[in-house]
């Protein structure tokens, strides 16, 4: 396998590393200027939700999707999804505002600002603040709300983390604590931002021959594929706003196609001034499943998907001395007698598109310079092998540890198909097995979000129904590190997939595997 690399070697002296920090510095207070490039939460000195976007921890939440990150993500509109949702016998939601801020208030959007019945709203809790995540103090305690969206007032306060403790969930007998927004106001200078890399792109059929007719990409942005993927680079504002908790939110808008199709994140670091290709090779940051939905769903005709957690990349993306290209791909099948079919009135142009894509770049730390070096192995590879093999060219290890990376999945919807089922990959690095993950998903909780076709998909997975990813899931990025490499050695991983071959026809385990050295 004839590997490029991706992210070459810097120098990682102090001096080197004190230029890039004042040249970030410099970046940044560009980005303050250039909110028209990139969007919300960088540094300002105004009275600001200083919650918004930041790492959001909390109690058990009653489903994959609605964890403590729905609640501090600017929005309440979504429907179910775009809650904290809490059923544990202790329910509380923690955020950490990323720097030391002045807090003089505090914004909850309850149950009936989401939509549900005003009756769910949360009745009793307090809120407490601290400078270290230690050592609290109560700033607020309620007993008897009963609004929709409540705002409290206090002195102003010092602090990095606020907490919310729900101490009674509803205005009745049930036990669910449903929190849409949880701001926290004040005023502070925000480290990090949020970069909106796509809006609403299209995803054009796989199984074309010729591009889409009629339709130019925005500017900027490179087309691949027949319309099934699209490229564009970040500028300085946008890396400047990059930061060391770097997410990666993907929101998918039904439209014609409501089958469930991968998709993917993805980026290239290039040379300063020079365009990649549909071959250039990528590293893949995630991989995820569209739900079964269609444009005539309401509100789940939107769906968001779980923050994907790009930390590791943070600091290859923001390198100033490279140009960084981020894209989107899937591709879907717009098909005689789908959705659209049934809808009178609509344009060529618009059957043409199964669904469109957002995908935002959030962070809410500032990056701190961590030297990292990327080797791309494999990215999207379709292998049909129970023994797979990658390696990096002569002369790339350049530290002497480093993580070896694997987003894997089965797909094959055939009777005996990989798609229905699990199984077990062995990993190997230059000989020796590092590690071995179990691909097993449980889809029940998904459901819901799947509001057009095959609730079966979702049920009894870990059981008689197996499974290895779900529609409207995220496809999970498996680490294993590696501690005892040597300066200038190659390194070969091998996957072992426990299951026989060859597969059914239509089967194939889509594969990405890199080395992120440090």
């Amino acid at each position: 396998m004839v590997v490029n690399r991706i992210h070459e070697a810097r120098c990682s002296a102090h001096g080197a590393s004190q230029q890039r920090a004042r040249h970030r510095h410099r970046l940044l207070a560009a980005a303050a200027v250039l909110l028209g490039i990139a969007s919300a939460s960088a540094a300002s000195a105004a009275d600001v939700n200083l919650a918004l976007n930041h790492l959001a921890t909390g109690s058990a939440p009653c489903g994959s999707t609605e964890g403590p990150q729905r609640a501090v993500n600017g929005s309440t509109n979504l429907g179910n999804y775009d809650k904290f949702c809490s059923q544990a016998s202790s329910r509380w939601l923690q955020v950490d505002l990323g720097a030391l801020v002045t807090v003089d208030s505090f914004t909850i959007a309850h149950a009936g600002a989401g939509g549900e019945s005003s009756t769910y709203n949360t009745k009793a809790f307090n809120i407490q603040l601290s400078q270290d995540g230690q050592n609290w103090i109560t700033v607020v305690t309620v007993s008897n709300n009963t609004a929709s969206t409540s705002t409290h007032t206090i002195t102003p306060t010092t602090a990095r983390y606020a907490r919310l403790n729900i101490t009674t969930p509803t205005q009745n007998s049930d036990t669910a604590a449903r929190i849409y927004e949880f701001q926290v106001n004040g005023n502070g200078t925000q480290p990090g931002g949020s970069v909106a890399v796509f809006n609403r792109i299209p995803m054009y059929g796989i199984y074309t021959s010729t591009d889409p007719a009629g339709y130019t990409p925005p500017s900027g942005v490179l087309m691949w594929n027949r319309g099934t993927e699209f490229a564009r680079k970040l500028t300085d504002a946008e890396k400047a706003l990059i930061g060391d908790d770097l997410r990666a939110r993907v929101t998918y808008h039904a439209q014609c196609d409501n089958y469930d199709r991968i998709g993917t994140v993805f980026y290239i670091s290039m040379p300063k001034n020079q365009a990649p290709t549909a071959t250039t090779p990528r590293v893949t940051l995630q991989d995820f499943i569209t739900p079964f939905s269609d444009y005539w769903q309401s509100t789940k005709a939107t769906y968001v998907y779980n923050d994907g957690d790009l930390s590791s990349y943070s600091d290859a993306m923001s390198d100033p001395d490279r140009d960084i290209w981020v894209g989107i791909g899937s591709g879907s099948n717009p098909y005689g007698g789908d959705p659209c079919d049934s809808h009178s009135g609509l344009t060529t142009d618009f059957k043409a598109v199964g669904f469109t894509y957002s995908l935002d770049l959030v962070s809410s730390q500032t990056q701190s310079v961590l030297d990292r070096h990327i080797d791309t192995m494999l990215s999207g590879s379709n292998q049909t092998t129970s023994q797979v093999s990658a390696s990096t060219t002569t002369q790339s290890v350049a530290h002497t540890s480093g993580d070896i990376v694997l987003v894997i999945g089965a797909y094959g919807s055939s009777n005996g198909g990989e798609e229905y089922s699990n199984t077990t990959v062995t990993v190997s690095v230059n000989g020796t097995q590092v590690g071995s993950l179990n691909t097993a998903v449980n889809c029940s909780d998904l459901a819901q979000y799947s509001p057009d076709g095959n609730p079966g998909i979702f049920q009894n997975n870990t059981g008689s129904n197996p499974r290895n990813w779900c529609p409207g899931g995220i496809i999970a990025t498996h680490y294993f590190p590696l501690s005892n490499l040597t300066a200038g050695q190659n390194v070969a991983v091998s996957l072992g997939i426990g299951r026989k071959s060859p597969y059914t026809t239509d089967s194939y385990y889509r594969t990405s595997l890199s080395l992120i050295e440090h």
